[in-house]
């Protein structure tokens, strides 16, 4: 990374990024009440009501709110600016989010015209208003580098996402009108010319999962693992061309569709593609000159390991899913990728943002007042090693109860109860750093003003 180009003073508010991160594990204790209430059926078919909703609850609710906060922050280091007022595009775009996730997810559970219509309506403001935000300064640093652009790559398939998915939400209402007592020419009309059919539900899934998630980690894995764990950089062909070619197939796989023979073919050149880069961060990682044990080290070496057998699984024949799985090879492999692989890199990453987002702006602090660094805790303290053991253990264990669970449907409980401890530590790390920023913030500010009464009395 270069690290000229880290601007300090570009940073947003340190509760702009915080109250993303907060909000990500609320949606998720959310969703496991859901899958508590579903029980034995929760993995019956990934059509069901209350899979859609708490599908949608982890990876609009947690993935793409965590990414999405994560830009303030990530766009001053790499970029060496930040966002214009970013403390009231995060009002409007953070509320529109919050608000519109919990209708889509409650429109899935209980359907109305109103609450879909609303999720469309608000989720679109907020993303156009938060979209339109970032691109101001994507366009004016595309010569900054790779991660950059793939940052920009990754926010367009992320607007196809989005479009993709108001498309379908849309159709679905317009099809389910047209059963209530429209004439058929309406039905056929919806069909011949919002082209969406079911098809695009994996290429939503797929675009999302590739294009969004994927190409995102690609661009800033290249920069953050050299700096945080002193590891040689990420090959070039790496970081310059793969999100290049996971875009260029994806964009293929809209054209071909991702039922048939080549559409299947695509998405395994896609794994593949992503299994060379889970197999580079395992090489780079395993060459980092600090060798000390760090569990932000083994989040992305477990990630990086389930990326790998995703990828194998995927080529193993549907009638080994059919015997075992019960015909729940798509949850499987799609849960897998979600949960193994996604989330372990996301808590990965806030293991990382979260002590160097609250020790900067104390530091920034600090430097306005020397006398202030007596009171500067370090990163240990912002957090604490076994707490982080104890996350990672908790991944771990949601991540083999997840399994089991596919097995053994009645062993759902057990899932449940390790996810909800797993997210309730993460919270309790993000509130407990966000409470000695504050106790730390008190102390500055009570030592400013006393050293502004001394020289004032002077």
């Amino acid at each position: 990374m270069n690290i000229n180009n880290l601007s300090f003073s570009a940073l947003p508010p340190i509760n702009v990024p915080f109250r993303y991160f907060i909000s990500a594990n609320i949606f998720v204790i959310l969703a496991v009440i859901l899958m508590l209430f579903t029980g034995q059926t929760l993995w019956a078919s990934r059509w069901q009501p209350a899979m859609l909703a708490i599908t949608h609850l982890f990876t609009l609710g947690f993935i793409s709110m965590v990414i999405m906060g994560a830009i303030y922050q990530f766009l001053p280091v790499i970029g060496g600016v930040g966002l214009h007022k970013p403390q009231r595009v995060a009002n409007i775009a953070h509320s529109l989010h919050v608000i519109g996730t919990l209708a889509l997810a409650a429109n899935f559970m209980w359907p109305s015209t109103v609450l879909q219509y609303s999720a469309v309506l608000v989720l679109a403001v907020g993303f156009a208003h938060y979209l339109s935000a970032v691109a101001q300064v994507l366009i004016k640093k595309l010569s900054r580098g790779y991660s950059i652009i793939g940052m920009t790559l990754a926010l367009m398939c992320f607007v196809v996402v989005i479009v993709i998915g108001i498309l379908l939400l849309i159709k679905t209402d317009l099809l389910i009108s047209a059963q209530q007592g429209a004439p058929k020419i309406f039905s056929d009309a919806i069909n011949q010319y919002l082209f969406i059919d079911k098809s695009a539900t994996d290429l939503h899934a797929l675009i999302g999962g590739f294009g969004w998630v994927t190409v995102f980690i690609i661009a800033l894995s290249g920069q953050i693992i050299p700096l945080f764990h002193v590891t040689p950089k990420v090959p070039e062909l790496i970081t310059k061309f793969m999100p290049f070619a996971v875009v260029l197939l994806l964009l293929t796989l809209m054209l071909l569709g991702a039922d048939g023979f080549a559409g299947q073919f695509i998405i395994g050149v896609i794994l593949l593609l992503t299994c060379s880069y889970g197999l580079v961060l395992l090489n780079i990682l395993s060459k980092r000159k600090r060798k000390v044990s760090d569990t932000n080290i083994q989040f992305w070496q477990f990630s990086s390991v389930s990326l790998v057998v995703i990828s194998l699984l995927f080529f193993i024949p549907e009638p080994f899913y059919n015997s075992l799985l019960n015909n729940n090879k798509a949850l499987l492999l799609a849960w897998m990728f979600g949960y193994f692989y996604i989330i372990s890199i996301i808590q990965a990453m806030l293991l990382k943002i979260i002590p160097f987002l609250t020790y900067t702006h104390l530091q920034n602090l600090c430097l306005v007042n020397f006398s202030a660094m007596q009171y500067l805790p370090n990163m240990h303290e912002l957090l604490v090693k076994k707490h982080g053991q104890l996350l990672f253990k908790l991944h771990l264990c949601s991540c083999f109860l997840f399994i089991l669970s596919l097995v053994l449907p009645m062993s759902y409980w057990l899932l449940c109860s390790s996810i909800l401890a797993e997210f309730c530590c993460l919270l309790f790390l993000m509130l407990r750093a966000l409470h000695l920023y504050r106790q730390t913030l008190v102390k500055i500010s009570k030592l400013s003003t006393e050293l502004s009464t001394e020289m004032n009395t002077k």
